[in-house]
């Protein structure tokens, strides 16, 4: 990529040193309680198409205010490239509505372990897309992921059993939430690859990007709720709604999208996704002590074999 990219004022000077780890690691925190967050939303208030819109429509004001008093200028001009853009966020609507699909079928802690697969994910699509050569310890953190993964597939395997009802398909979530992780890396390496060679910020192209997954998500829900009615909410949520709310929208897709992108403009999607690591560990542990989330001895085992593999395989590329 080439080219100079211009920097907001908070990316430039001696804060950048510190930024990048520093937003890192809250975007781990804000990602890591979405997990939880959106279980009790989709479960108990509501639709899960209808909060993948929400998610994308929280947080737009807030990206608008920091590019106005950051950039001090308007961020949509006359030369932007709409078909990348649309392309984004055709891919963050797709991300946005497997995430809460695939929360509904699942389970917050199992959720949380799976969604730990996103560095092992960003490695695989990366040799995929730009042939990216495997880096040294893939394959034990592949091991470990599908040894980590079977553990905890087993301990749900008996509670799913006996439970009524449940997903036609076998752990359908867990499956969406995969596809989703998938989509989610995909989206991190596009935006790179096609916005900062034209000059943006990485606070820019979180704000246009947003905008698009929400154009495309209202569009869907535009076709949807009229052939199928209530997916819209029929009452005003309540003060504790409205507090998960802006932790799903504005903090976990907005600030903390754009610290994302700053991170990855900086570190690069493996070294970030280091830090992504912390967002499961932050997930179960809001789960258990906010949400009153079970885990299971093998579920914990079961994540920190996951854990500790895409650890020590980012630590070995690190240290080279």
């Amino acid at each position: 990529m080439s080219g100079t990219v211009p920097k907001a004022g908070w990316e430039t000077g001696s804060n950048a040193a510190l930024l990048a780890p520093l937003g890192l690691c809250v975007t781990a925190l804000l990602w890591g309680g979405m997990i939880p967050i959106s279980h009790s939303l989709v479960h108990q208030v509501y639709n899960p198409v209808f909060l993948a819109t929400l998610r994308y429509i929280a947080p737009l004001p807030v990206l608008l205010a920091m590019c106005l008093a950051f950039e001090r200028r308007w961020p949509f001009s006359r030369d932007l490239p709409w078909p990348q853009l649309l392309w984004l966020g055709l891919s963050m609507a797709i991300f946005s509505l497997l995430f809460a699909y695939g929360v509904l079928l699942s389970e917050p802690v199992r959720a949380a372990i799976v969604m730990s697969s996103n560095p092992l994910l960003a490695t695989i699509l990366a040799k995929a897309m730009y042939r990216t050569p495997l880096v040294r310890g893939f394959w034990p953190a592949l091991v470990a992921a599908i040894i980590g993964g079977a553990m905890v597939a087993l301990d749900a395997a008996g509670p799913r059993r006996a439970a009524a009802g449940g997903p036609p398909v076998p752990y359908l979530g867990e499956m969406m939430l995969i596809t989703a992780n998938l989509v989610w890396v995909w989206y991190s390496l596009k935006a790179q690859q096609w916005l900062v060679p034209r000059r943006m910020s990485q606070l820019r192209i979180s704000l246009l990007t947003t905008f698009t997954g929400c154009l495309v998500m209202l569009a869907v829900l535009a076709v949807m709720e009229p052939v199928s009615p209530g997916r819209l909410p029929q009452s005003w949520p309540d003060g504790g709604t409205v507090l998960m709310i802006l932790w799903m929208g504005v903090g976990a897709a907005g600030i903390a999208m754009a610290l994302w992108n700053y991170g990855v403009s900086r570190v690069g999607v493996p070294v970030a996704s280091i830090y992504g690591n912390l967002a499961p560990v932050f997930s179960v542990a809001i789960a258990t002590m906010m949400f009153g989330a079970s885990l299971s001895l093998q579920q914990l085992f079961g994540g920190a074999v996951i854990l500790g593999g895409i650890v020590m395989m980012q630590w070995q590329q690190l240290r080279r």
